[in-house]
């Protein structure tokens, strides 16, 4: 099985990395590394080098820290073909489907898939563990309890399909690992928009009692579609339509998923 750690890197956007270890091969990737320093750190008390990077997109956040760690380790940096020439050091464009990171047996890999929408180079990766999704890491496509932003190179649209396409169906018990921190704030705006949406509510209370900026909670796909709004268009209850539908101020705005998910995203921006 895969070897993952999660590290909050404190900086002004709550960002993660992860590093992922292979333990046969003992080849390792960091995904959207920020701090080459606090990276560095972790591998040597490991003693544990470098072989890839991976950076989700090619925005500055994701991938600062690919300079120190290249420099140091000489790590191979892999990317969304669209990410070349835009994301540092990338040399390696990804296949949609690629395997990463595969054990011998063939059991363990990460597999690449395309879901641009929050920009048009972002590429996310499920972990699979016994031919089954055991994970998924999801950049700035999906957070807990909200999705990304589409106006840095984006299109909300194109992020619902994407979102519909690899993330709707998903099995209830696949982890998610998001590129940022922004669980409270997510789960107020949901309540927001659905003050009566008790799993929110309960999971706003859960996420307050944890220790600040040193525990996380990792949450799954069954427990997004509980309280994630940007899940809850596809089956969508009167509480939400109307919530979308007064802050928009507009009665008339359609029900559909697709056009949901358009004004929540809308919301969110300005919220």
């Amino acid at each position: 099985m895969l070897e993952v750690l999660k590290y909050y890197t404190d900086s002004p956007l709550r960002n993660f990395t992860y590093l992922v270890r292979e333990p046969n091969s003992n080849k390792t990737l960091s995904i959207d590394p920020y701090d080459p320093d606090q990276i560095s750190q972790v591998l040597e008390n490991k003693s544990w080098g470098l072989d890839y990077i991976l950076n989700t997109h090619e925005h500055n956040d994701h991938t600062c820290g690919n300079d120190g760690l290249v420099s140091k380790y000489g790590a191979k940096v892999l990317s969304h073909p669209a990410g070349l020439g835009k994301i540092p050091h990338a040399s390696h464009a990804l296949e949609e489907g690629e395997k990463i990171l595969h054990s011998p047996d063939g059991n363990s890999y990460l597999k690449v898939i395309y879901t641009p929408g929050h920009t048009f180079a972002h590429v996310c990766l499920l972990q699979i563990e016994n031919g089954a999704p055991y994970a998924a890491f999801t950049g700035d496509t999906i957070f807990n309890s909200g999705v990304g932003n589409c106006t840095r190179g984006g299109d909300p649209k194109t992020l619902y399909e994407t979102v519909l396409k690899e993330f709707k169906d998903l099995p209830g018990n696949v982890r998610l690992y998001p590129g940022h921190d922004y669980l409270k704030n997510n789960l107020k705006f949901s309540l927001s928009i659905d003050p009566k949406n008790q799993a929110a509510a309960q999971a706003l209370s859960k996420a307050e009692k944890l220790k600040e900026d040193q525990e996380f909670w990792t949450t799954n796909f069954s427990e997004e579609r509980t309280f994630n709004p940007f899940f809850l268009v596809f089956d969508p209850k009167e509480n939400l339509v109307s919530g979308i539908r007064n802050k928009m101020k507009n009665l008339t705005l359609a029900s559909d998923p697709q056009t949901l998910f358009i004004a929540l995203r809308s919301l969110r921006d300005k919220w």
